[in-house]
């Protein structure tokens, strides 16, 4: 079924609609908030209420949106609550505990397709490691901005709608984000960075 008609469904009450919906979203909502949260339980919860939320505002919908990006902001706004009840104290994410080849995870930079399954799991958890590290030197705007933009591939409109800020604010928080990230990683893990760009 088209999502646009489970959406119509969902929202007119259907709970088979809603269902399929979940199960079509589900994995998408869980990376958004394992990468803003960055704890495996903290994010299943954020999940949850993503979906209880869902449920109870689907209807207020506008047949026809964005419905992706929509969803993106309840989803956002959540993990970032989540973050402010629950871990104020912590600056950075342990986002190796992200669950290992997840559907719609967006793989980061695959050689060629060449690695196998194992060396593939342990390059991923390598590069979240270091996200994680260097990450933490981030605002949390720009974190947040870097991560839909970068990580989740929304377009500039979309996280701009997300944070509730302008374009170009989005832009500048993924200019210095790309900025301290790039400048970190030269310093601590040379080993990452292209020959001649030392």
């Amino acid at each position: 079924m088209d999502e646009q008609d489970l959406i119509r469904l969902a929202a007119a009450g259907d709970l088979e609609a809603f269902e399929r919906l979940v199960e079509r979203k589900r994995e998408r909502v869980f990376w958004i908030a394992c990468h803003i949260v960055g704890d495996r339980e903290l994010a299943r919860d954020v999940t949850q209420e993503v979906f209880l939320r869902l449920y109870r505002v689907i209807g207020r919908f506008r047949s026809g949106g964005p419905f992706d990006a929509w969803l993106h902001r309840i989803s956002t706004n959540l993990s970032i609550d989540l973050l402010r009840r629950e871990r104020p104290h912590r600056d950075t994410a342990a986002l190796e505990d992200i669950p290992e080849g997840s559907a719609d995870a967006p793989p980061p930079g695959r050689a060629g397709g060449q690695e196998s399954p194992a060396g593939d799991a342990l390059r991923r958890r390598e590069i979240r490691r270091i996200f994680a590290d260097l990450s933490s030197l981030l605002s949390r705007k720009q974190r947040l901005a870097f991560v839909l933009r970068e990580i989740e591939g929304l377009s500039t409109g979309e996280v701009a709608a997300i944070m509730q800020t302008r374009e170009s604010t989005v832009r500048n928080h993924v200019l210095q984000a790309r900025r301290i990230l790039q400048e970190e990683l030269r310093r601590r893990y040379p080993e990452y960075c292209r020959p001649g760009r030392t």
